[in-house]
Formats: structure tokens, C-alpha cells, sequence
């Protein structure tokens, strides 16, 4: 998926919103709540897709391929592991939930057509599930800081 019309360049986000940003996503209680939010997020979204219930783990490894989609990197120590990306991605998810500038319907609803374009059956592939990972949380990232 190209996401070049919704990104933002790094010198388009003002200097007090990449300290912002930056503050938020090295927050590691936010972190930890965002780890929850996230997994709620993607499982609720792929529950509603296939109507079965499902529960699954986001990898860090998607979510930090998502925090690179979205030109978000350069706010991370450059010594950022995998992890830490991930831990970026979801402290900021879970700071725009609780400062509601998205609800958990918002986010669902966003990502969920990205579910609906892939068969069920495809989920075997862990490939298929990982690029899914790494789409829906690019896609929601970007415009948790387009709305800031």
C-alpha cells in the first residue's frame, strides 16, 4: 500500500510538535498501555472482518516497520531497537486514546477495510499477516499525527 498522500514530510511537523511526539513515544507506561490497545485494536478489527472471534499479538517488528512507513523514525534514539519502534508506536496510540483524539471505534473503522481486501485463508502465511500488521498501524499512526 503507498501511503505517500497521507504522509506528512519530517520538516512539515512544527519543532514543538516533534518534542511532543518525541516525549510521548520514549513514555514507556504509555508503552505499555498502548502494547494492550494496540492488540484490542487489531484483534477487534480482524473479529469484525471474518464474524469469529479472534485475539492476536501485533509484532514489534510490524510496528516498527509502521513507525519507518510513517516518517516517525527520526524521533527515536538512533540505538532503537526493533522493540523500542514498537514501544514508540504504541505509546502514541495510547496517548492519542486517552487525550481522545481517536476512539477505539475510529481506529477499528480505519484500518478495518485493509482486513476485508484479504481472504481469511491467507492467514496461514505469516508474511501476509505481518505486511497486514505493518499497513494498518502505518495507516493509523499517520493519522494519529494528523490529527495533532
Amino acid at each position: 500500500m503507498d501511503f505517500g498522500s497521507l504522509l506528512m514530510k519530517n520538516n512539515d511537523l512544527a519543532d514543538e510538535l516533534k518534542i511532543k511526539i518525541r516525549s510521548i513515544m520514549r513514555d514507556h507506561a504509555l508503552a505499555k498501555f498502548g502494547d494492550t490497545l494496540s492488540n484490542f485494536i487489531y484483534s477487534l478489527a480482524k473479529t469484525k472482518a471474518y464474524s469469529k472471534p479472534k485475539g492476536e499479538r501485533v509484532f514489534d517488528k510490524a510496528l516498527a516497520e509502521a513507525v519507518r512507513n510513517a516518517k516517525l523514525r527520526f524521533l527515536m534514539p538512533s540505538s532503537s531497537s526493533a522493540g523500542d519502534l514498537g514501544d514508540g508506536a504504541e505509546a502514541l496510540i495510547g496517548y492519542a486514546y486517552l487525550n481522545e483524539i481517536i476512539s477505539i471505534e475510529e481506529m477499528v473503522e480505519l484500518i478495518l477495510p485493509l482486513f476485508e481486501e484479504i481472504k481469511e485463508v491467507d492467514f496461514t502465511s505469516k508474511g501476509i499477516e505481518r505486511n497486514l500488521m505493518i499497513s494498518t498501524f502505518t495507516m493509523l499512526l499517520i493519522e494519529i499525527i494528523n490529527r495533532f
